[in-house]
C-alpha cells in the first residue's frame, strides 16, 4: 500500500500550456493552493480572438490552425466545470449548433428532451485557447510561464524501485520542485524519454500511422452567413480523399482536405490557387465558395496549412505494479492521440482533465492511487474511441496488417470488426439520411456521449438500419450527402 504524502508546499506544476494543460491547470486549482503551467511558446496577450489567430505562432502546436471539431462531450466538461469558459466563447461569436439544426432536412426530425445535450461548438482552436488562457489571468493561485524549455524530470528512488517525480529541470540548468507533475506535451512529450532516464520502465505504447496529409485554408463569410440549407460539419469521405468543412466562429469556417500520403498528385494542394480550383469539384463544398459567399480569411495570401506525419498513438503510463513514475500523470494527446479526421483531439483533453481533476480529488494526497484512477477511468471513457479511429482508419486504408496471425479468437474478433465495418459504411450510415432514430443515436457516438460499442449492442440501431441496407444492396439507397466525384475529374480542375 503506497503511503500517503504529506500536504505539498510545492506546486502542482502542468507540462504544456495548450487546450489539454489549461483545463488541467483550472481544475487542479481546486485541489493545490498554487498550480504552475510551464510552456515552450509564447502568446501574446490577444485582447480578443481574431488578434489571437492572426498573431499566435505555436511551434509546438502545428495543427493549431487547422479545422477543429469542439463536440458535444467537450461542451458539457465545459457547463459542468469550466462555465465562464463557454460563458466566454458565446460572448465572442462561438456558435451553438443543436442536434436539430444537423439533420437532413428532409428527414422531418423532432427533437426530444435529451436532443439538448447533443450541441456542436463551431469555433476555432485559436478562439477556444484564447478563452481558457483568458481565464487563467484572472487565477492568482494559478501561474502560467510562457517562454520557458523543461529538459528533464528530477527525482529518483532510494530503494532501487520506481522513481518519485520530485520536480522539473529548466534548460537554464535550474529545478523546480512539484508536488505534482502532469504532462500535457501532446503527441511528440519527450516525457517517455525523461522517466527512463530517471531508471523507470518506459510506458506501454502501441502506434499506428494514419497514412494522410492535411490540407487546410481558412475563410470568412462575406454577409456572416453559410450557404442556405447547409448543416453543422460538410463531411464526405470518398476513399481517395476526404474533404470536410467546418463552421467556426464570428463568421469563419474552414476547408480541410485529407489526402494519402503516397499520393504525389495531391501534394500540389499546398498551393492556394491549386487548392481553390480543386475544391470547385465538389457541389457540396464548392457551394461554400461560390462568388459573393466567402474569401479567404488573410485575403488571396492566406496559406494553405499543411499537417502530415500524423499516427495513432497510446500511450500507457500505468501498469499491472503502478504508474511507471510516481507523481507522474498523463492527459491528452500525450497518452491518447488519434487521427484528427474525427475531430475528437480538444474533446479528449477535457474529458481527461475533468478525469484527472476526479482522480486528484478521490486521492489529494495520494499521486500513485491518482495515477491508477486516472489510468482506469481513461481506458473506459477515452479509449474505445482510440481503438474505434484506429480501426476506422484501417478499413479507410483497406488495411488488414493489425491482423494478429495464429490467434483463432483475435482473428475472429478482426473479421467481426470488418464485418460491422461493412455494415455501417452500407446500413447505418445511410439510414441517417432517412431515419431520425439511427442519425440520433450515430450522433450520439459522434459527439462522444455514447461509446462506440453501442452501434452494434443497441438492437433497435440494427434493425432500423436493416431495410436501408437492403435498398442500397439493391442500388436504390438514399441518396448520398457527398456526391461522388472521381479523382481523375477533380486532378484535371485543379491543373
Amino acid at each position: 500500500m503506497p503511503l500517503v504524502e504529506p500536504i505539498p508546499s510545492a506546486p502542482a506544476i502542468v507540462l504544456g500550456g495548450g487546450v489539454a494543460g489549461l483545463a488541467a491547470a483550472r481544475l487542479l486549482a481546486r485541489h493545490f493552493p498554487r498550480v504552475l503551467v510551464l510552456e515552450r511558446d509564447v502568446r501574446s496577450d490577444a485582447t480578443e480572438p481574431e488578434e489571437a489567430f492572426r498573431s499566435w505562432r505555436r511551434g509546438g502546436v502545428p495543427q493549431l490552425r487547422h479545422s477543429h471539431a469542439f463536440l458535444a462531450r467537450l461542451r458539457l466538461v465545459l457547463l459542468a466545470h469550466l462555465p465562464d469558459v463557454l460563458d466566454r466563447l458565446r460572448a465572442n461569436g462561438v456558435r451553438e449548433i443543436p442536434l436539430a439544426e444537423m439533420a437532413p432536412a428532409a428527414m422531418g426530425f423532432e427533437p426530444q428532451p435529451s436532443d439538448e445535450d447533443v450541441v456542436l461548438l463551431a469555433c476555432r482552436r485559436t478562439t477556444f485557447e484564447w478563452a481558457l488562457r483568458a481565464t487563467i489571468g484572472a487565477r492568482p493561485e494559478i501561474e502560467l510561464r510562457e517562454g520557458v524549455s523543461v529538459t528533464g524530470l528530477t527525482g529518483g528512488s532510494r530503494d532501487g524501485g520506481r522513481p518519485r517525480i520530485r520536480g522539473v529541470r529548466l534548460a537554464d540548468g535550474s529545478e523546480l520542485p512539484a508536488a505534482l507533475v502532469v504532462d500535457a506535451l501532446g503527441r511528440r512529450s519527450p516525457v517517455p524519454g525523461w522517466v527512463a532516464a530517471l531508471g523507470a520502465p518506459g510506458p506501454h505504447e502501441r502506434s499506428e500511422d494514419t497514412g494522410i496529409f492535411y490540407y487546410t485554408r481558412f475563410y470568412r463569410l462575406g454577409r456572416g452567413r453559410a450557404p442556405a440549407g447547409t448543416t453543422g460539419v460538410i463531411a464526405g469521405d470518398l476513399g481517395w480523399v476526404k474533404i470536410a468543412v467546418f463552421p467556426g466562429d464570428a463568421g469563419t469556417f474552414s476547408i480541410t482536405v485529407g489526402a494519402p500520403v503516397d499520393d504525389p498528385d495531391l501534394k500540389e494542394l499546398a498551393d492556394p490557387q491549386r487548392f481553390e480550383r480543386f475544391i470547385t469539384a465538389f457541389p457540396q463544398v464548392a457551394r461554400w465558395r461560390a462568388r459573393g459567399v466567402s474569401v479567404p480569411i488573410g485575403g488571396r495570401q492566406t496559406p494553405v496549412l499543411v499537417m502530415g506525419q500524423l499516427r495513432n498513438r497510446l500511450r500507457h503510463f500505468v501498469d499491472d505494479d503502478g504508474p511507471v513514475a510516481r507523481g507522474l500523470l498523463v492527459i491528452g494527446d500525450a497518452a491518447y492521440h488519434s487521427n484528427p479526421i474525427y475531430g475528437r483531439g480538444c474533446s479528449q483533453a477535457l474529458m481527461q482533465a475533468a478525469l484527472l481533476d476526479e482522480a486528484v480529488g478521490r486521492h489529494p494526497r495520494n499521486p500513485e492511487a491518482a495515477a491508477r484512477v486516472l489510468h482506469q477511468l481513461s481506458e473506459q471513457q477515452v479509449r474505445p474511441f482510440w481503438d474505434a479511429a484506429v480501426a476506422a482508419d484501417r478499413r479507410s486504408r483497406g488495411d488488414r496488417s493489425g491482423d494478429p496471425p495464429g490467434n483463432a479468437l483475435a482473428y475472429l474478433g478482426v473479421m467481426a470488426q470488418q464485418a460491422f465495418g461493412w455494415f455501417l459504411e452500407r446500413g447505418m450510415l445511410p439510414a441517417t439520411r432517412e431515419d431520425p432514430v439511427v442519425f440520433r443515436g450515430l450522433l450520439r457516438v459522434f459527439h462522444m456521449l455514447e461509446a462506440p460499442e453501442k452501434l452494434t449492442r443497441d438492437p433497435e440501431l440494427v434493425l432500423r438500419s436493416l431495410p436501408t441496407l437492403a435498398r442500397v444492396l439493391a442500388g436504390a439507397g438514399p441518396e448520398p450527402p457527398f456526391a461522388r466525384v472521381a479523382r481523375h475529374v477533380a486532378l484535371a480542375r485543379m491543373t
